[in-house]
């Protein structure tokens, strides 16, 4: 009996693990993704001067959102160097990594939320999943 119960536990905390993979963002237009990346450049210009700031950028790996904000800050003039491997040295630069994930259903009226983490600095900002409003300020913490 104890060990049907085991296996039933064991069972159901797979199913769980394999939910938690999901992705962080459910599909967005290209349009909404490129407008987010351009609002996010946007304050990084505005904190961290392009042609003197160097981002070290810590990416877990490649998606569409990570594309576009990547090309965009590259061609508002920031250097961007890629950590591909933990075990390099640090390069010069400021420590850089951005997360954009879904705060609620954003079927039923959620949120997005981006957060910048520069060194040890972090910047987030919300935005309305209908129509990608930006219904708050960027909120800095350090």
């Amino acid at each position: 009996m104890n060990s049907k119960l085991i296996a039933k536990s064991v069972s159901f905390l797979l199913l769980l693990s394999s939910c938690a993979n999901q992705a962080l963002v459910p599909p967005m237009p290209e349009t909404a993704l490129i407008s987010i990346a351009q609002d996010a450049t946007g304050q990084l210009v505005s904190l961290y001067p392009p042609a003197q700031t160097h981002l070290v950028l810590e990416s877990d790996g490649r998606n569409v959102f990570g594309d576009k904000f990547e090309n965009q800050l590259r061609q508002s003039g920031y250097a961007l160097y890629e950590m591909t491997d933990k075990s390099q040295g640090q390069p010069q630069g400021k420590r850089f990594a951005y997360i954009l994930d879904a705060l609620n259903d954003v079927s039923h009226y959620g949120y997005y939320r981006l957060t910048l983490n520069i060194g040890d600095e972090q910047l987030s900002r919300l935005y309305d999943a209908n129509d990608l409003s930006k219904p708050n300020y960027w909120s800095y913490r350090k």
